[in-house]
């Protein structure tokens, strides 16, 4: 080689090397940020009135129910009374069927408004 030229493979070993240690580097940077990172891989269940798009998202079945006059004004009532409590609007689909559900949870109370419609005589 001439004098002043440069050996172009002279310093690939050396080049190897440090590409190795900054690949390791990097790998053990990610294992770390992985292991931090892995409660924040789990999912965050929104409350269902967040999560969806639409009041009827994730409502695939209809209880169409009849119901007499003084059900529907109490239904109302209820739904109104509901906002009070919470402090917010409540979609009336929403407040529908926490009542349904909570009148499922009290059993009891149900059975106490069908003895008054005659039942269990």
């Amino acid at each position: 080689m001439k004098s002043g030229a440069s050996d172009p493979f002279a310093n690939d070993d050396d080049e190897g090397e440090e590409a190795r240690e900054s690949e390791a580097d990097a790998s053990s940077e990610g294992a770390a940020s992985e292991s931090g990172d892995a409660s924040s891989d789990e999912p965050i269940e929104l409350p269902y009135i967040y999560r969806r798009d639409k009041v009827k998202d994730e409502r695939p079945d209809v209880h169409q129910l009849f119901v007499r006059s003084e059900t529907d004004e109490s239904a109302r009532d209820a739904e109104r009374d509901l906002e009070k409590l919470l402090g917010e609007d409540v979609y009336r689909l929403d407040a529908r069927e926490a009542i349904y559900l909570a009148g499922m949870r009290h059993l009891d109370e149900a059975a106490d408004v069908l003895r008054e419609w005659g039942y269990d005589r």
